[in-house]
C-alpha cells in the first residue's frame, strides 16, 4: 500500500470542509483565507507524521512476514531432509534384506 499521497488527501480533505463551513457561516474572506491557510498547514503536517508511520507499519510488517516465511520454509527443508534420510536407512535396510 502507498502511503505517499496520504498527507495531499488529508490536507485537501479538510480544505474542502473549511471551505463549505466558511461559505455556510458567511466568513469573511480574509477571515477564511487565514483559517484555510492555518488548516491546511496543520493537516500538511499531520499527513505527513501518519504516512510515515503507516510506512514504518507496513515495512515491519512485511519484514516480520517475510522472516516468518523463510522460517516455515527453512523448517519444511529441514523436514524434508530427514524425511529423505529415514527413507534413505529404511531402503538401505530393505536392500540388505533382500540380498541375504
Amino acid at each position: 500500500m502507498k502511503t505517499s499521497n496520504i498527507n495531499l488527501i488529508l490536507m485537501l480533505t479538510s480544505g474542502i470542509i473549511v471551505g463549505i463551513i466558511g461559505i455556510y457561516y458567511n466568513y469573511s474572506l480574509d477571515k477564511l483565507t487565514y483559517t484555510l491557510l492555518i488548516v491546511l498547514v496543520l493537516f500538511y503536517i499531520i499527513g505527513t507524521v501518519l504516512g510515515a508511520l503507516l510506512s514504518k507499519v507496513m515495512s515491519s510488517s512485511n519484514n516480520v512476514e517475510k522472516e516468518n516465511s523463510e522460517a516455515f520454509y527453512d523448517e519444511a527443508e529441514i523436514e524434508e531432509a530427514e524425511i529423505l534420510e529415514e527413507e534413505l536407512a529404511n531402503g538401505e535396510d530393505n536392500v540388505v534384506s533382500e540380498d541375504n
